[in-house]
Order: C-alpha cells, then sequence, then structure tokens
C-alpha cells in the first residue's frame, strides 16, 4: 500500500503536494491559538475537512478508484465554511444577514448539480465534477473578498493591513478563486475518469494557487496573536 502511494505521489506530485502543505496552517492555527477567533476556527475547520477529504480522495486516486464526488462535496464544506468566516468580519448588518441564506441556497444548487450531471449517482466509477456550482462559488467567493477589501479600506481601522492576519487569508482567497473561475467551466468536461481530456499546463494552475493559498494563510496565521485578540 505504501508503495501505491509513493508511487502515485512522485506521479502526480503538483496535485499531491497541497495535501501535505494544508498541514502547515493547521499546525500554525494551533501554535498561534488562532482558533479563539471564530473567524480561523472556521478556518480551521475547513482546513481539517479539506484534509480529510484531501486524503481520502489520494487514497482512491492511488488505488486508480474514481474519487470526483468527494470533490463535489467538497465544494459545499469549502463555500459553507469559508463564507461564514466574512460572517465575523463584515460590519454591515445587511451583508452578515445574507452569508447564511446565500451558503443554504448555493448547497441546494451545487447538490442539483451533482444529481444533474450524474445520471447514475450509485456508479461512482462515471461520476463527474459538477458543470456549474464551481464557477458559482468562485464568483461568491472573490464578491465576499473584494466587498470585505472596500469595507477594510473604507472604514480606515486597520493601520496596517500587512500584519492583520485576515488580509493575508482574503488574498489567498482570492488569488485561489480568481485562478479557478478561468479554469471551472472545462474541469466539468476535461476532468473524466474514462475520457481525459487534456488541458496541458492549464489543468495545474489551481493546484499552483492552491498551495500559494494554504502558504499565505500560513503567513496571516503567524501574524495572529492571541493576548491581542483577547485584548480586543
Amino acid at each position: 500500500m505504501l508503495e501505491k502511494y509513493l508511487s502515485y505521489f512522485q506521479y502526480d506530485l503538483l496535485a499531491s503536494m497541497p495535501v501535505v502543505v494544508t498541514v502547515l496552517p493547521l499546525i500554525l492555527i494551533f501554535y498561534r491559538q488562532a482558533y479563539v477567533d471564530p473567524t480561523f476556527k472556521l478556518l480551521l475547520f475547513f482546513l481539517i475537512s479539506k484534509l480529510l477529504i484531501d486524503l481520502i480522495m489520494f487514497h482512491l486516486a492511488a488505488q486508480r478508484v474514481n474519487n470526483l464526488l468527494f470533490f463535489n462535496i467538497l465544494i459545499v464544506i469549502r463555500y459553507s465554511l469559508l463564507s461564514g468566516m466574512f460572517y465575523y468580519k463584515f460590519e454591515s448588518r445587511f451583508v452578515k444577514s445574507l452569508i447564511f441564506p446565500v451558503a443554504v441556497i448555493f448547497s441546494v444548487v451545487t447538490f442539483w448539480d451533482i444529481w444533474y450531471c450524474n445520471e447514475d449517482l450509485i456508479n461512482l466509477h462515471i461520476h463527474r465534477i459538477v458543470k456549474y456550482a464551481l464557477t458559482i462559488e468562485s464568483l461568491l467567493m472573490i464578491f465576499l473578498t473584494l466587498l470585505y477589501f472596500y469595507e477594510v479600506i473604507k472604514s480606515l481601522k486597520i493601520p496596517n493591513l500587512l500584519t492583520f492576519p485576515f488580509f493575508w487569508v482574503c488574498s489567498g482567497l482570492l488569488l485561489y478563486y480568481s485562478s479557478l473561475i478561468f479554469i471551472s467551466p472545462a474541469l466539468h468536461y476535461s476532468a473524466q475518469w474514462k475520457k481525459l481530456i487534456d488541458l496541458g499546463l492549464l489543468d495545474r494552475i489551481p493546484y499552483s494557487f492552491e498551495i500559494i493559498s494554504l502558504l499565505l494563510f500560513s503567513i496571516g496565521i503567524s501574524f495572529f496573536s492571541a493576548r491581542y485578540y483577547a485584548r480586543h
């Protein structure tokens, strides 16, 4: 079994690296006690969920088993937890009131998309990536991130953005989803277990930016101070 894991890791190094890099921000959250902040607690839950699903997907891929069902499930978990972080950061009550309803609607749309794209849900061997949900997720997260940046700049309450932990988290989200939005419409057609369509370097972009975003998360978490948070 270990030989299969090592062989697949070497076979697709770029796709496997995010699984390893995810451990870094997880360790830093516990080390810096960032979980005392509700925002970073949700980030912690996301990273744990992501790591578990990534490990399941890595195991299935190493066994040459279709793992795209878990990719689709992660979309719902990822958006629900990451959008929830902004609930604790936005000052606008109107924007905050929309976050949870939008998350519920998005979850329903994603489950419909999974059903729509897969006529036989029981047959995981022919399971395919969603057609619309990934693009919608990218648009919503980019909008939330840019809206938060606008609110922060307008309020002028943060003296130094470069030492503000959530700024780095938002930067990572913006980079990742900005790259994903260009490739997501093609993933439904390219990421198939039997008939793989080669997009060249294009399908490597999300993995690269996922690694960068996780590193930016880590930078932000490293600036977190539990004592400073407690005083505020």
